[in-house]
């Protein structure tokens, strides 16, 4: 966490000078870490503390899609063969590979709400039979709750920084207990989300029995 802050406390002036520019080259360092497979949350928080809520959110939005994209092609297109060596022996990959076969864009959308590596599961996806725009589609909306969450917290953890050394205004007690109750009640909503998408993930890959009814 203090290398965070630091980090923070580092790059926040220098991507701030940038505006909208600066919001833009930090969702192309987005793409880059999920086609190597880095995790995002940190980058996403990091997203809050530097542009703030409305500018951290586009671009950590326009990075997480753009790369779900660049994956998907990759695995689809490119290096298809590569891909599926890598991933064939994992389980999960056979698992999102049935589910997927079965239920399509639907299964996508509650997929991005489990705690599946970014990365992985982009790639996984190009070698399933979905479409490309369902995918993306699917993509795009599943990832929202998520997003707001990791930015916020980064928007929240750069206001606790600046009140702590003095760069801006102390605030009063009620602001922190107010944000307190609102990180907890985004969590555990987002803990129920991915509860509630485990359930059905795993009821879609349960295999149908023999002779029962479409």
């Amino acid at each position: 966490m203090q290398r965070f802050t630091d980090l923070l406390l580092q790059y926040h002036d220098k991507f701030e000078q940038l505006g909208w520019f600066g919001a833009f080259a930090y969702s192309f360092g987005i793409v880059l870490l999920q086609i190597i497979g880095i995790p995002l949350s940190p980058a996403a928080i990091g997203a809050g503390g530097i542009f703030g809520f409305w500018k951290g959110f586009v671009a950590i939005t326009l990075g997480t899609n753009t790369g779900a994209a660049v994956n998907f092609l990759i695995a689809r297109h490119l290096a298809r063969r590569t891909v599926h060596r890598w991933l064939g022996h994992h389980e999960k990959f056979r698992l999102i590979d049935t589910a997927v076969g079965r239920e399509g864009w639907k299964i996508i959308a509650l997929l991005r709400l489990c705690p599946i590596p970014f990365g992985f599961a982009n790639y996984a996806y190009g070698l399933t039979s979905i479409a490309f725009w369902p995918y993306l589609f699917a993509t795009f909306i599943a990832i929202i709750p998520a997003n707001c969450f990791f930015v916020w917290l980064g928007v929240s953890a750069h206001q606790g920084l600046a009140a702590a050394t003095g760069a801006q205004h102390a605030k009063h007690p009620g602001e922190y207990v107010f944000l307190a109750v609102g990180l907890v009640a985004a969590f555990l909503a987002l803990r129920h989300i991915t509860k509630l998408a485990r359930a059905a993930v795993a009821k879609a890959e349960t295999p149908a029995e023999p002779g029962g009814l479409n």
